[in-house]
């Protein structure tokens, strides 16, 4: 498999290098895309934008990484910002604009240098906007240059009419205050009249023609453009004013020039449009070199009937040329796409050809490898075969095994049959005798009740082995089930109310509808493991939930619980045989659930269980609706009501939920002459059986889990705990763990419970800090050893060591060098430590008590108070006495200081206590000592 895949893998990466080497080929012979994206605003479409745009477009033509795209504004702000906006929004490199109105564009001329692409304007500027460069002709100079032409063409009483384009423009502005100013030099010189034309030849010649009515001694009209200026001679012709020189401006060569050549208008002034000078400056902004921000040209000479001819010649034959220029451009165009389509042709072939090559190999050696992994395929195939007809091997031994087992558990459970039944009698005839002591017959009961549960476990077995061999057999009779069911959740009543726990029983018809043909027994039996099993997994405060209903001829009986709740995988296993959900602490025979099914199985039925972790569990039990009179084959009782002949399965339940001894007469009152002994266990049983052994001997308080027994032996501090391993909620292990791991409690002996016998567990259970193990069954005399000796031998430990303890320094830290890890003897040296550091530091406080120490160590008094006396076989109290003694004769012995002083360093109120107390720890008063 491994070099099947490896061969795949290969004949991708080939498949790769092949599409990599055909998009390579054919990329060859292609032109490079554009490094630039330049966009160019015109503000119309005049002849001069043209004649500029015609410079532009011949000189892109000499970069070949360079895309032009030019729009016009057709005079309207709107559109140009709109085509602004486009330039913007498809990251053109840099903006050439010549603005309509400078305040229109402005914003969004402002945003499109904000995101990083300048902006170069030329022929009109944008007031109060610092752009990365502006080309301008000097139109002041212009208007000067009008009005010098002017006053040398007509010398004196000039009388000028000026027709301005649009006012708000720069050049308007401009060219008006050069003309007006250059003029207002010279005398006999007057300008009637200054109007707007807004550039358009329609305007103009309809304003002279009103004009030229109000002055009609004019003699010279001065247009700001040509148009305006064309206009103008058409309406002083029309009314037959031939007088009138007219003087325009741009000197456009189709139409400028070309209306002075014919004799329209007298001049016009060159307005250079340098196309190719603002290309240059755009591009050396793009490539960082150098250029300048503000390029200013100075008009040329006028243009007049003199070198009209001439100029519009030369302007036709540079048209020829560049007309001739875009030809040949077009056609080396045309050659290079069809040289780069021959090259992708060629290329194409060539790649085909090593592609179909590649296929080629590629399918012989495919061929080659599917035939070998053919051949490792009915290997693998041969040796699956073997491999199943050994499982098939291992299947019919392990059932062989299996059947076994059970004939060995059946056999067992038969032969101890007959002992039990020898057993029981006896025992329960004793337990009821009159002469036993109460202690007695609490004992006999505690026998009996597990003979009882022995009694069904071995039931429980041969039921099973019954049902397994198909021997089980139904006794089926027309029973009232909701009377059957109303009564199992009845016999829970007491459990749930002891428990907190809401049990309710819930039906969807009347009671008089729910007469059905079952065995009542096991069904009996069934009620009772499932809502059994609910009691077991729902905490105290929880929610049991029976439910009952027929529809469509199909009986539902659900028991629903908000316990710990069962995962998917444990779901799908829950009703196999000796299955167990929780294997470490199991909490029963994992034959219940799967006889349940059997049971329910043999009366047509299923059972099936819904559950989520966390949210609890729902076990569903589906039966068909028959009844008895209907013949469909079994036997009829004639019962109709429900007959309590079960027995044994409501003692089953009393055995399992409840106590021989009450619950509230364990923990009675604590006898403080006799050492306190704490046990943790979840079987009542167990903690009634050693109640009865040791409750002579030792104080007893009791915990049902490993939770509740941490919070007891804190609030207790007992002399001794015996603790069992498995236990729900936290387990014997993490029980004694937490317990040697807080201070208040690590010196306390533990003994723990197992009844399991494997070394591995008490390996753990020593590392976890146990004193002791005792395995079950145990010998009542073994347990109450077992218990005195682990008393005197942490008594003798104590007197050992009780010196040392009394003797050890304030704040002397113990020692860390072999293991991070606080040991409980490291926890009890500190903690001893710590309280006798308090003493000292506050010795010479009279008022120093054990509550106030107890306090700042963070106990209660009594908790500390035993505390000190299982760690030191003192008192507090007795302690701090030796204390203030040892230090007061300290004090005699190496100072001078007086008794009286001395007495009340150590704390006491006065000198005379203190003397009685010094002599009856020493045998001698202060001044005797000192001689």
């Amino acid at each position: 498999m491994y070099n099947l895949l490896k061969e795949i893998l290969i004949q991708r990466k080939l498949y790769l290098v092949f599409l990599i080497l055909f998009l390579f080929l054919t990329g060859c012979g292609k032109k490079s895309e554009a490094e630039y994206k330049i966009g160019v605003s015109q503000c119309s479409n005049d002849d001069w934008r043209m004649k500029m745009n015609g410079e532009l477009r011949r000189e892109a033509l000499m970069y070949d990484d360079v895309e032009m795209e030019i729009l016009s504004a057709d005079d309207s702000p709107q559109k140009q910002v709109a085509d602004l906006r486009y330039f913007i929004d498809n990251d053109f490199d840099i903006i050439l604009v010549s603005p309509t109105e400078g305040d229109s564009i402005a914003p969004i001329v402002k945003e499109a240098m904000q995101r990083g692409i300048p902006v170069v304007t030329y022929d009109r500027g944008i007031d109060n906007l610092d752009v990365t460069a502006h080309m301008e002709v000097d139109n002041y100079v212009l208007g000067k240059s009008a009005a010098e032409y002017a006053r040398s063409i007509l010398k004196d009483n000039i009388n000028v009419i000026e027709i301005e384009g649009v006012r708000t423009m720069t050049p308007t502005k401009k060219r008006h205050e050069g003309f007006q100013q250059t003029l207002s030099s010279y005398p006999n010189v007057k300008v009637l009249t200054s109007i707007s034309g807004n550039w358009k030849e329609s305007e103009a010649a309809h304003i002279v023609d009103s004009l030229l009515r109000i002055y009609p001694h004019t003699n010279l009209i001065y247009a700001h453009n040509d148009r305006m200026a064309i206009g103008a001679s058409k309406s002083a012709v029309s009314m037959g004013r031939d007088d009138i020189t007219i003087i325009g401006i741009d000197g456009s060569p189709e139409i400028g020039i070309k209306a002075v050549s014919e004799g329209v208008i007298d001049a016009t002034f060159l307005y250079p449009t340098e196309g190719e000078l603002v290309f240059r400056i755009a591009m050396a902004v793009l490539k960082g070199d150098k250029y300048e921000r503000l390029t200013t040209i100075v008009p040329l000479s006028p243009v007049d009937r003199s070198n009209a001819d001439i100029l519009l010649a030369q302007y036709r034959l540079i048209n020829s040329e560049g007309e001739k220029i875009n030809k040949l451009k077009a056609t080396i165009d045309e050659y290079w796409e069809r040289h780069s389509a021959q090259t992708v042709v060629l290329y194409s072939m060539i790649v085909i050809l090593v592609l179909l090559g590649g296929l080629l190999f590629m399918g012989i050696r495919i061929f080659v490898q599917h035939r070998r992994h053919q051949a490792r395929l009915m290997e693998k195939n041969r040796q699956l075969e073997v491999e199943k007809e050994k499982q098939e091997q291992l299947y019919v031994r392990l059932e062989a095994a299996t059947n076994s087992k059970l004939m060995f558990f059946t056999n067992v459970s038969h032969d101890l049959r007959t002992p039990l039944t020898l057993i029981s009698a006896p025992v329960e005839k004793m337990a009821n005798a009159d002469y036993l002591r109460p202690k007695d017959r609490d004992m006999m009961r505690l026998a009996a009740k597990n003979v009882r549960i022995l009694k069904n476990l071995i039931d429980q077995i041969l039921d099973f082995r019954k049902y397994e061999n198909g021997k089980m057999e139904l006794n089926l009779s027309e029973t009232d089930v909701y009377q059957l069911v109303s009564n199992c959740v009845e016999s829970f009543k007491e459990e749930s109310r002891k428990r907190d726990i809401r049990l309710s029983f819930e039906a969807g018809l009347t009671s008089a509808s729910y007469n059905v043909a079952v065995d009542q027994g096991k069904l009996e039996r069934v009620l009772f493991n499932l809502i059994g099993n609910a009691f077991k997994y729902t905490p105290d405060n929880g929610r049991i939930k029976v439910s009952l209903n027929i529809k469509d001829d199909v009986m539902t009986l659900s028991v629903a619980d908000s316990g710990c709740g069962i995962s998917e995988d444990d779901c799908k296993h829950i009703f196999d045989r000796f299955y167990q959900v929780d294997k470490v602490n199991a909490k029963g025979s994992g034959i219940g659930l799967a006889l349940s099914k059997g049971f329910i199985e043999l009366h047509g039925g299923d059972l099936t269980v819904e559950s989520e972790l966390g949210k609890g569990s729902r076990f569903i039990v589906t039966l068909p609706v028959r009844h008895a009179n209907n013949g469909d084959g079994f036997r009829n009782d004639g019962h109709t009501d429900v007959v309590d002949n079960n027995v044994d399965n409501r003692q089953q339940y009393d055995d399992r939920f409840t106590a021989i001894i009450p619950e509230e007469e364990l923990n009675q009152t604590i006898d403080p002459n006799k050492p306190l002994l704490l046990v943790i266990d979840d079987n009542k049983d167990i903690l009634q059986l050693v109640r009865d052994i040791l409750e002579d001997k030792y104080s007893l308080l009791y915990a049902c889990n490993g939770k509740e027994g941490l919070r007891m032996a804190a609030k207790y501090v007992p002399d001794l705990i015996i603790c069992d391993v498995m236990m729900p909620e936290m387990d014997g292990m993490q029980c004694v763990e937490k317990l040697k791991s807080e201070i208040t409690t690590s010196h306390i002996p533990v003994l723990m419970l197992t009844a399991c016998s494997r070394e591995e567990q008490r390996i753990k259970g020593y590392e976890s800090g146990a004193d002791a193990y005792l395995p079950k069954p145990f010998n009542a005399e073994m347990l109450i050893v077992r218990c005195a000796n682990l008393l005197k031998n942490r008594r003798l430990v104590m007197d050992h060591l009780g010196e040392a303890r009394y003797s050890v320094k304030p704040n002397v830290a113990p020692n860390r060098e072999l293991s991070d890890k606080k040991t409980p003897i490291d926890i009890e040296s500190e903690f001893y430590s710590r309280f006798l550091s308090i003493i000292h530091e506050e010795m010479s406080d009279p008022d120093l008590s054990v509550e106030s120490i107890a306090m700042k160590m963070g106990l209660g008094q009594s908790q500390f108070t035993r505390k000190i006396k299982a760690l030191s076989n003192y008192t507090p109290v007795e302690i701090i006495r030796k204390e203030r003694m040892r230090r007061g004769r300290k004090l005699l012995m190496t100072t001078e200081k007086s008794i009286g002083e001395i007495s009340y360093e150590v704390g006491f109120t006065s000198p005379a206590y203190f003397t009685k107390c010094y002599k009856d720890e020493y045998g001698e008063t202060p001044k005797e000592s000192r001689r």
